[in-house]
């Protein structure tokens, strides 16, 4: 899949059959003739293009009155380039989200590409096929389409060519493609904790498959450059006796082959996740000639645990005391310890950072970490009903989590006391015996 993302603007139109179309300002990716920047063009060459979802349900709460139609170029140009995508059979799941994506003032991230299909005949030009990628700000639904052009009656006159795809266009000058099959994600990113379980989204659509066409799943793991196939499923779309033939490369992995099959559910079930379980997942489905994939990032976390080196905050005889904030087997390793203190006589808490030093970060076997903050207080700057905290601020934690400790009055050395009523004891015993 190409990474090339262009932001683009979304327009909801209302079509001729009272569903909702969707105009999508979008870029044409194509294969440079350079190196890169290696001393030639660029690696990639982009085009403005447009996508006219048509026919899209609207939704209840979307009035067709709001909505005015999508109105092709009046003049036909053959260096626009306008697909123009029927939607009917397969559906986009969740096509609400691109028709209020305007009003919630998302962008919608579009690209398309020339797509060859897997193992097509050799030579073959017609029909030809398109793979586009769609992404909405903010996650909520991410599509790859692959669109198929339609075939056009040219009894009349010859159609007016495209001059850069050199491909016939409609009388309007739009290109004219159908949506045959889409992979799709609801959520790009998804966090669960160390030990939990993590279900990572995805699913296929495809338009009116035949009897038992294979159908091929894979499941795999990039992370820091290195990569690893997770789970591979290869089954018919038609119920057989010898069933799906399932490969789990991770232990605890699962997706339900029926829902697969049945549903076009592809969805990844992780349990007893490690930190070695974090990463960039690829969710690639293939069936027939064709081939789309989603990505979907899975972050583990563990909140830390929090403590104090101290039950009481308590000076003896006027000298420094250190207090410890100890944070233990979180994950990741971004954490953040501040202190603050507040007398009675304060409206607000102060910062310190004076007097205060972090130890190095220890690393477990289970790759979780921990640290700890050091703070000296003096007798002169805290005094008694002084109040100390200590917050720990971490990407598993919802709210900062805080610890604090009130400095206590000494209370009176009870030393001699103990020592005097011995002495006394002693006296009393010793007149008795006498």
């Amino acid at each position: 899949m190409l990474e090339i993302l262009l932001f683009g603007y979304l327009i909801t139109c209302v079509s001729g059959q009272g569903g909702a179309d969707v105009v999508l300002s979008c870029s044409l990716v194509e294969e440079g003739s350079g190196m890169g920047g290696m001393g030639g063009g660029a690696l990639f060459s982009r085009t403005p293009a447009t996508l006219v979802l048509r026919d899209l349900a609207v939704t209840p709460d979307l009035s067709p009155d709001t909505l005015t139609p999508f109105n092709p170029p009046s003049v036909p140009d053959p260096d626009s380039i306008i697909l123009e995508a029927k939607v009917e059979s397969p559906e986009i799941p969740e096509a609400d989200l691109l028709l209020h994506a305007d009003c919630n003032e998302q962008e919608v991230t579009c690209e398309i590409s020339r797509y060859f299909p897997r193992n097509a005949k050799e030579g073959s030009t017609e029909p030809a096929y398109f793979i586009g990628s769609l992404q909405i700000e903010g996650g909520g639904l991410s599509l790859t389409l692959i669109l198929q052009t339609l075939p056009l009656d040219q009894s009349d006159r010859p159609a007016l060519m495209q001059r850069k795809l050199e491909l016939p266009l409609s009388q309007s000058g739009t290109l004219l493609t159908e949506v045959v099959f889409l992979v799709f994600s609801r959520s790009e990113s998804h966090s669960a904790p160390i030990g939990g379980v993590a279900l990572l989204d995805c699913g296929f659509r495809q338009q009116d498959p035949p009897p038992g066409l294979e159908l091929g799943l894979e499941w795999r793991l990039q992370h820091r450059g290195s990569g690893r196939k997770v789970l591979e499923i290869s089954a018919g779309q038609t119920e057989t006796e010898e069933g799906p033939a399932v490969h789990v490369e991770r232990e605890g992995s699962s997706v339900d082959a029926a829902l697969l099959v049945g549903q076009g559910n592809a969805s990844l079930t992780l349990a007893r996740l490690k930190v070695s379980d974090e990463g960039t997942y690829i969710c690639t489905v293939s069936t027939g000639l064709y081939q789309a994939q989603q990505v979907i990032q899975l972050h583990v976390t563990q909140p830390p645990h929090v403590s104090l080196s101290e039950e009481k905050l308590v000076f003896r005889d006027e000298l420094p005391q250190k207090l410890s904030c100890h944070c233990k087997n979180y994950y990741p390793l971004d954490v953040q310890m501040e202190w603050f203190s507040v007398s009675s006589t304060d409206s607000e808490p102060s910062v310190l950072s004076d007097q205060v030093s972090l130890s190095s970060h220890r690393q477990h076997s289970d790759r979780t970490m921990s640290i700890s903050s050091h703070l000296t207080l003096h007798p002169s700057t805290f005094p008694p009903g002084t109040t100390v905290t200590c917050r720990v601020t971490h990407p598993a934690l919802d709210t900062p989590l805080s610890l604090s400790l009130t400095v206590e009055t000494p209370e009176p050395d009870s030393y001699w006391m103990v020592l005097g009523f011995l002495v006394i004891t002693v006296l009393f015993f010793y007149q008795v015996m006498k």
